[in-house]
């Protein structure tokens, strides 16, 4: 009997594998989120708005723009107010009431104004005295002697004020905040131009406001006619 041949098993040729290292790069860094942008100024305005919900807070924000426009005030007109404080000795005075009130006729006259209110001022002390209150009818005695302040809680009156110190004569739709304001709307005044007793800024004695019951046509003539009165009431 024939015997089978045995098979060797064939061997198989070893494969060699490679590692493959694959590189992995970083991920990019994240930028930061955008800065948030600055609130514009209507935007704090209309804040502010939403905010004033009771009478309190109200109160609260008319007082501290009444405090934050004085104080600006006093810092923009403090050279002109040491100045005037500490000069005192050179400063003109206004002329007798008799010859301020005549001048104040002239102007009525020539201006056809409706009303002239000549304030005596004294900026050591913040204070106005009010010397004449004339109108085409005569003066008006119960407002003369009236004491008040040159800077008050009044924007318009500040602003004005402001002006004169720098030797201007500021013409404006009028609007009453005192007792003489109040006279001065009975009459009929819509319109007013003040300007400082003498006109040249830094030698403020007192001032003078022109009342019209309407813009006058020609501003800038009023404008010189007012300075020239306002000139011939110091010495």
């Amino acid at each position: 009997m024939a015997r089978t041949p045995v098979k060797k098993p064939v061997k198989k040729p070893v494969v060699k594998t490679r590692t493959v290292r694959v590189k992995v790069e970083a991920a990019p860094p994240t930028p930061p989120p955008p800065a948030p942008k600055p609130s514009s100024i209507s935007d704090k305005a209309f804040d502010l708005v939403k905010w004033i919900d009771s009478p309190f807070k109200l109160a609260t924000v008319i007082i501290i723009g009444v405090l934050s426009l004085g104080g600006y005030i006093d810092y923009q007109q403090q050279d002109k107010l040491v100045g005037a404080i500490t000069s005192r000795d050179t400063m003109p005075v206004l002329l007798a009431d008799e010859r301020l009130s005549s001048l104040a006729r002239d102007l009525i006259r020539d201006t056809r104004a409706e009303t002239v209110i000549i304030h005596e001022v004294d900026l050591a002390k913040n204070a106005r005295t009010t010397r004449i209150a004339q109108s085409p009818d005569g003066r008006f005695g119960p407002l003369e002697g009236k004491k008040g302040a040159f800077f008050s809680g009044s924007p318009a009156r500040n602003k004005a004020a402001v002006a004169m110190l720098n030797g201007e004569v500021l013409c404006e739709p009028f609007t009453a905040s005192s007792d003489v304001g109040d006279w001065i709307v009975s009459r009929g005044v819509t319109y007013a131009c003040r300007g400082s007793i003498p006109p040249e800024a830094g030698h403020m004695a007192g001032y003078i406001a022109v009342g019209f019951k309407q813009e006058p046509r020609d501003t800038t003539s009023t404008k010189a006619r007012i300075n020239q009165t306002a000139r011939d009431m110091a010495k």
